[in-house]
């Protein structure tokens, strides 16, 4: 009888809407299923040990699995395996249980791992795949994900890829991971992971900012808005007793190009001992643009140190992000969002911002931001990459920043 079956706390829960069944994970490190004709039966890991062992059926091994999520043809069952640091993946037509993602082996030298989090000393630990570390992983959700998000190449008709996002309870991160078609039969050749949103060196706290901006306090369930392809997911996030909301914001291209000017300023000709300088790095210009921190790809500075000298570079841009300039000396440099033509007239690019100093005595430092939007109509370059602005969905608009 239902009524009759043990399920010794009771974790993770998968709903298969094609056969009506729902899968449950257990403090025993067991997988079990409740057919819907109400009949309860393990399907994993029979003896209930903790350990870890890729195998069939009852001979497959978990260490406190957590969270899961099924494909969307329910023929994929994927297990957050927490205490063995990786990201489980169950055939349900066969019960074949692969490691896609992750290394079992606890991570016993992180600050935040208390001893009584390390693996039992009987685990077996045989497997081969691409090495990710994973810190305690909580919550899958799998989804879903456009070709077109970060992948200049793709083209329209090219189908969904599978992704999952995945929570690390002791990292404090939410991470992307893409898989490829054979990613349960050779994980290591096609599966691909990012750190998506949280502390980029794993602390705890409370921050509403972008990507590696935000910070959680122990993350646990999360869940993918329907429909939106990842670009909207919810996280519990336990340690702040808070529900964060994550949207995806995809960056637009800045281009910023300086150029070296001649003056006639005397404090760039002369030294305070009346001689030519020996550098002409103070001469020229300098100049910086610094956006959200702990993200490589939208910040830049430079020198110009000849009279003839110019620089073109290429920059994310987030337009919900404020960025801080730093200009200074005989430079003019212009902020634009397409690569410029010596007309600065061309209607087809949008600028930005202008600014020309006549020498080592002019200055420009403000916040500024982009107008939203910028031109997508171009290819974004390899290194551009999607980031997730996390808020708390209970906290006013007026105070956050998607």
């Amino acid at each position: 009888m239902p009524s009759q079956a043990h399920i010794y706390g009771p974790v993770g829960m998968a709903y298969r809407v094609q056969t009506g069944e729902l899968f449950v994970s257990d403090s025993n490190s067991r997988i079990r299923v409740i057919r819907n004709n109400g009949s309860v039966e393990t399907i994993l890991n029979g003896a209930g040990l903790a350990g870890y062992s890729d195998s069939v059926g009852l001979s497959a091994i978990f260490n406190r699995p957590n969270h899961m999520s099924l494909d969307g043809h329910g023929t994929i069952l994927y297990v957050a395996d927490q205490l063995n640091n990786c990201i489980r993946a169950v055939n349900l037509m066969t019960l074949s249980v692969n490691t896609i993602t992750g290394d079992e082996y606890a991570l016993l030298n992180d600050t935040n791992q208390s001893s009584s989090d390390a693996l039992d000393s009987d685990a077996i630990f045989q497997s081969s795949r691409q090495m990710i570390d994973l810190n305690q992983p909580f919550g899958v959700a799998f989804y879903l994900e456009s070709y077109g998000v970060d992948d200049p190449k793709a083209e329209a008709f090219t189908p969904d890829r599978p992704a999952l996002l995945v929570t690390e309870y002791r990292s404090h991160r939410v991470r992307r991971i893409l898989l490829g078609k054979s990613a349960i039969a050779s994980p290591s050749n096609t599966t691909v992971s990012f750190a998506y949103a949280g502390s980029y060196n794993a602390l705890n706290g409370y921050i509403d900012d972008l990507g590696p901006a935000s910070m959680f306090d122990s993350p646990m369930g999360v869940a993918v808005l329907p429909g939106t392809g990842g670009a909207v997911a919810f996280v519990a996030d336990a340690g702040n007793h808070a529900l964060r909301r994550l949207s995806r914001e995809l960056p637009t291209r800045m281009f910023v190009s300086v150029t070296s000017l001649a003056s006639n300023d005397p404090l760039i000709a002369r030294s305070e001992f009346g001689l030519t300088h020996d550098s002409a790095l103070d001469a020229q210009g300098y100049y910086s643009v610094n956006g959200p921190p702990n993200n490589e790809t939208t910040h830049l500075f430079g020198f110009l140190s000849n009279s003839d000298e110019s620089h073109t570079l290429t920059m994310c841009a987030y337009p919900s992000s404020e960025y801080f300039v730093t200009f200074r000396g005989s430079i003019r440099i212009v902020l634009s969002d397409y690569p410029l033509n010596e007309d600065l007239t061309d209607s087809k690019e949008r600028i930005y911002m202008v600014w020309t100093g006549s020498g080592a005595h002019d200055v420009r430092m403000e916040n500024i931001h982009i107008r939203a939007g910028g031109r997508h109509d171009g290819p974004l370059l390899s290194y551009f990459f999607p980031i997730l602005a996390v808020r708390d969905e209970y906290t006013p608009s007026h105070c956050l920043r998607v």
